[in-house]
């Protein structure tokens, strides 16, 4: 009875969470995504079973562009600016720019987040065959790996996303208009965010009572943070065999994983003690970040806490983790 009248309460709250939203902002998008899931064996040094598989969660949402057939991007808070993959460019008939940095860059004008329209959105043009792992949870249905949704996007139409119902809003303005009330009266605790100018999502806090900036990544699978930090704070680990591959970022050729439990761990007020923390050797060499740079904060640890991001609004929101330990 009591489950019951949890569900009731949580779906109430979400009602009211989107009528305040309607009444907010008449002309805003709501795009349902799903969740996309990539495995893989992870030996853990030391173990009698030592064969573990490691689970990793993603957020696809449906897009379309100039009209296209929809396909599941994965919404990366990571990516300073949205990726396109060179075949699915290619087939759209796409022009692109050669000459503006490492990879070829395309403006696109028509690009629909479920039925939200985003015009003038720039798209790096690069390969997403790494990504060969990932596929939809509890579906045979194919996943294409045809582009990712960056944060160029999601600033410049003050994106939400919810990362425990899996939806992402939008609003031509910029400012889905929810106040922290609402969302503290909700049970969540309010966290400052930032849009730095290199377009990352940064919030700040500590790690035994150190200060930090972290980067919010959901197209990240898991939290990394930089060896550094780890041996600093002294956390203890459990090494493993697996060796870690960032194919949006130039990772080093010594990024072996490890992964422990945070002892105390704070984001504002948030209290985020027991978090996982998985480690290896980042290579950010110019974060650009308010305090010395940690890492990032994955869809693990985002998901598991209900997490609210608010780009318009530059808050993220979370709850106390429901993951078992």
């Amino acid at each position: 009875m009591a489950a019951c009248r949890f569900l009731v309460l949580s779906w109430l709250g979400f009602q009211l969470f989107v009528t305040h939203l309607a009444s907010a902002q008449q002309n805003y998008g709501v795009v349902q995504g799903r969740l996309a899931e990539g495995t893989q064996q992870v030996e853990v040094l030391g173990r009698l079973l030592p064969q573990k598989v490691g689970s990793s969660i993603a957020l696809v949402v449906p897009v379309s562009i100039n009209g296209s057939k929809s396909t599941l991007w994965i919404v990366d808070t990571g990516s300073p600016i949205c990726l396109i993959d060179p075949s699915f460019s290619k087939n759209l008939g796409l022009q692109t720019d050669n000459n503006v940095g490492r990879f070829p860059v395309t403006m696109v004008s028509g690009l629909e987040v479920g039925t939200f329209r985003c015009d003038g959105i720039a798209c790096v043009v690069r390969s997403l065959a790494a990504l060969r792992s990932v596929s939809l949870r509890n579906s045979s249905a194919p996943l294409e790996k045809t582009g990712f949704v960056g944060v160029n996007l999601l600033a410049k139409y003050g994106g939400l996303i919810n990362c425990r119902t899996l939806q992402v809003f939008f609003s031509p303005t910029g400012n889905l208009g929810l106040s922290r009330e609402k969302y503290e009266q909700m049970g969540f605790t309010y966290v400052p965010m930032k849009v730095t100018p290199r377009s990352r999502l940064e919030v700040t806090g500590t790690l035994a009572g150190k200060e930090f900036s972290f980067f919010l990544d959901t197209g990240s699978f898991s939290t990394l943070l930089d060896n550094s930090i780890r041996n600093e704070i002294n956390v203890p680990v459990f090494a493993t065999r697996a060796k870690l591959e960032a194919p949006f970022n130039d990772s080093s050729k010594e990024a072996w994983y490890s992964f422990g439990e945070a002892t105390d761990f704070k984001l504002a007020s948030y209290d985020a003690k027991g978090a996982r923390l998985g480690f290896t050797t980042l290579n950010v060499p110019e974060p650009g970040s308010t305090h010395r740079f940690a890492g990032f904060l994955g869809m693990d640890f985002l998901f598991f806490r209900s997490a609210i991001i608010d780009v318009g609004g530059r808050a993220l929101y979370l709850k106390p983790s429901s993951r078992a330990q």
